[in-house]
């Protein structure tokens, strides 16, 4: 049931004054299924001045599970008190920003949403002097970040203004305010200011505050000031507020990044701003809380059209120049920088105190994974679907775009770190002439075109960047490392852009510049994916494939140091288990069960005997004993009322296996869409060598389109029609046998409700 309620607006403007800037927020239900609901805050700018470090607060009588675009600063008795996310933090004249999560229980209905603190440039309409606004804003975000002085302020807008206006007598009180909350403070200090990219008209920094003083620091404000011709454009890991050429960047106490702890502790965040007059200036006058600190100072020479790329390329290109200036005072800074491959190690186990112990499998070493809000809201948004909406799935980089589009990779990353999360997963899926041997999934990049080299600089690369910040340092993330890729490299070289992708540029050089680089960064965890048992799990197949992977692997800079493990059934629908067939070699009419038609003599008929003989075989070529696997279960689970529930009894082998297994395809190799079910749910250590069970392929994304006369996808026109898609068509391997695609399907990746509620009642085991 869908049900909308008209949007609830309250602002926050004293009776008789012109505020330098106002704000509003409305909250509306998207959905509610009676356990539980989704709704959507949006917080508007209705003043001049950019609107900073926001929250808002509302009473609900609920408990909030998953939050999108927003963070939790404080919940007591139904009070809620929202911050934003990095991405949320800045509102523009006239702009607004959105969160959304999802509550429990359901049957509510829209309340009062009230906007406190905030106001970059501005201050609360309740301030006489709007000299002071630098200040007043960065106490209110300070006050306002805090649990406890948000909710006694919450109270009455007079509280808020009390707070900003006993702060507004001059720009010193922001230090006087913000070393209040310290523990510390007074002692010495250093900032590393670093220009990882400048694009002529815009540049973007990584600084990192370092606290040299004996005494932690719970709560931090840093104020510099910007040079001529240079006005600052958003950040990231900080609450900012800016009055002309100055900026503050500040993290109250409990904040996860506002503690610097004694004797060199840090804290890193980063900013983009515009410049009229490039280049950019290097700030080096600084103060932390009040007390003057040293700076030092680093930029790359790079330049390029793109943020993407040219932050990319200075990452490498920097890392040398950068390096000299970082290391005297601490290893850690670079890795607030771009320059990721010579400090990535370091800069997870220097910032934070304390050092990241890098797991053997970091599905068990987690404690809580990452939900992704985009896909659980579409979820969740089904009739159904919150039984699944809160279960970790990956998130696809598919192409240079995936990025930096929507929440992008950095962002799902702030909400990782806003969830408390521990474990974040995600997709590697870009290389050169991708999904050779398809068309529903055909790349943005050609080996003929420059693709390798545009898949380093602006792939690669600027994901690597990404994960070294120093904010995802406490983050095991996982790396599913280019479906369906190297398995085409055994398989399908009688097709033109696979054998294409055999050679210089291809599938081996791409997956070891990706494994290299990755492997720069002690807390990400790379799985090489290996197709499944229904393509690899053939003798003439299995081997070749061990073989080549195991090359790959072994090229790398660090061997097998490179690879947490391998990864099957991504995005397909194999079983894990055949639970009425378990063994290929028993004989039925004469004939051992892999004969028949279905198995076409594979060795293998489910994933988990395929994967337990693939890690020993890779286990004998050389890697360590405690090589993982991963399986997708998310879309094999083939329950449902045509699920067989026995072994059959039939003497006729080919009926005997139709009528025993589970999987109830028509042919082996159909792919695309098919009526499975959710499969087993996201868990660690199911099987001795086998890591978890992953959902690597979210529930309700299309493979691919199932028309041919198709629309182009605008964000991704590479994406074709592939016959397999088509419900009308017969299987291309075998023409004997209809692909059994589902009708109505959208481009890959895109959202397919009629799948999805496939899926949910094909369930096993049961939801």
């Amino acid at each position: 049931m869908n049900r909308m309620f008209r949007p609830i607006a309250a602002l926050l403007l004293a009776a008789g004054l012109a505020p330098a800037w106002a704000a509003s927020a409305s909250m509306r239900i998207v959905n509610d299924w009676g356990s539980g609901f989704q709704a959507e805050v949006t917080v508007n700018n209705d003043g001049g001045a950019t609107l900073s470090g926001w929250t808002v607060e509302f009473d609900m009588p609920i408990s909030i599970g998953n939050i999108w675009g927003g963070v939790v600063r404080s919940s007591s008795g139904g009070h809620f008190v929202i911050g934003p996310a990095g991405y949320t933090n800045n509102v523009p004249p006239g702009g607004s920003v959105s969160f959304g999560f999802i509550g429990s229980p359901g049957g509510v209905s829209a309340v009062p949403v009230t906007v406190n603190g905030g106001g970059a440039s501005s201050s609360s309409s309740s301030v006489s002097s709007s000299s002071s606004s630098v200040s007043s804003s960065s106490s209110s975000t300070s006050s306002s970040s805090s649990s406890s002085s948000v909710s006694s302020s919450s109270s009455s807008s007079s509280s808020v203004s009390s707070s900003s206006s006993s702060s507004s007598s001059s720009s010193s009180s922001v230090s006087s305010s913000s070393s209040s909350s310290s523990t510390g403070g007074s002692g010495a200090c250093a900032v590393d200011y670093v220009i990882a990219n400048d694009w002529g008209g815009g540049f973007q920094v990584n600084v990192t505050v370092r606290n040299l003083s004996s005494q932690p620091i719970d709560g931090w404000t840093l104020v510099w000031n910007l040079g001529a011709g240079e006005s600052f454009a958003g950040g990231w890991n900080a609450s900012f507020s800016t009055s002309g050429s100055q900026v503050t960047a500040s993290n109250p106490a409990g904040h996860w990044n506002g503690r610097l702890a004694a004797n060199g502790g840090t804290a890193s965040f980063g900013f983009q701003a515009n410049n009229s007059q490039p280049p950019a200036n290097v700030a080096t006058a600084f103060t932390l809380n009040g007390v003057a600190c040293g700076g030092t100072a680093s930029s790359s020479s790079s330049s390029s059209s793109s943020t993407s790329s040219s932050s990319s390329t200075s990452s490498s290109s920097s890392s040398s120049s950068s390096s000299s200036s970082v290391s005297s005072s601490s290893s850690s800074t670079s890795s607030s920088s771009s320059s990721v491959s010579s400090s990535s190690s370091s800069s997870s186990s220097s910032t934070g105190g304390g050092s990241f112990q890098r797991a053997d499998n970091p599905f068990a070493a987690a404690s809580r994974w990452y939900v992704n809000p985009e896909w659980s809201a579409k979820a969740a948004a089904e009739p159904g679907g919150s039984a699944i909406a809160n279960y970790n799935t990956a998130v696809w980089m598919d192409r240079i775009g995936a990025i930096t589009d929507g929440l992008g990779l950095r962002g799902h990353l702030d909400e990782a770190v806003a969830q408390g999360a521990d474990l974040f997963m995600f997709v590697v899926y870009n290389l050169p002439n991708r999904d050779c041997a398809a068309l529903a999934s055909n790349g943005e990049l050609l080996i003929a075109e420059n693709g390798f080299q545009r898949y380093q600089t602006e792939y690669i690369d600027p994901i690597v960047e990404i994960l070294s910040d120093p904010a995802y340092r406490n983050i095991h993330i996982v790396a599913i490392i280019e479906v369906d890729s190297l398995p085409n490299l055994v398989t399908n070289l009688d097709e033109p852009a696979c054998s294409e992708a055999n050679g210089p540029g291809g599938y081996r050089d791409g997956i070891r510049y990706a494994l290299n680089r990755l492997s720069e960064l002690p807390n990400v965890y790379s799985y090489v994916d290996i197709a499944h048992s229904g393509w690899l799990g053939w003798s003439s197949n299995f081997g070749p494939a061990v073989n080549l992977i195991a090359d790959v692997i072994e090229s790398t800079d660090r061997g097998w140091a490179s690879v947490a493990g391998f990864v099957s059934n991504s995005a397909n629908y194999t079983p894990v288990e055949e639970p009425y067939l378990p063994d290929p070699n028993l004989t039925v009419g004469g004939q051992p069960v892999r004969a028949a038609d279905f198995y076409e003599w594979n060795d293998y008929l489910e994933e988990l005997d395929f994967v337990s003989d693939w890690r020993d075989a890779m286990i004998a070529r050389g890697a360590p004993s405690s090589i993982g696997m991963l399986i997708d279960t998310g879309r094999n689970g083939w329950g449902g009322p045509e699920r067989p529930t026995g072994v059959s009894s039939s003497t006729d082998l080919n009926t005997y296996v139709n009528e025993s297994r589970i999987d109830r395809r028509y042919h082996r190799g159909n792919w695309c869409n098919q009526p499975g079910g959710v499969g087993y749910r996201p868990q660690a250590n199911p099987h001795p060598g086998i890591d978890a069970y992953v959902w690597v392929k979210p529930q309700g994304e299309s493979d691919g389109v199932s028309d041919p006369n198709f629309e182009q996808d605008p964000n991704d026109p590479n994406k074709k029609h592939d016959p397999m898609c088509d419900p009308n068509a017969q299987n291309r391997y075998n023409s004997a046998y209809p692909t059994g695609a589902l009708p109505n399907a959208p481009h890959a990746g895109r959202w397919f409700p009629e799948a999805f509620q496939i899926l949910l009642q094909n369930a096993y085991p049961p939801l």
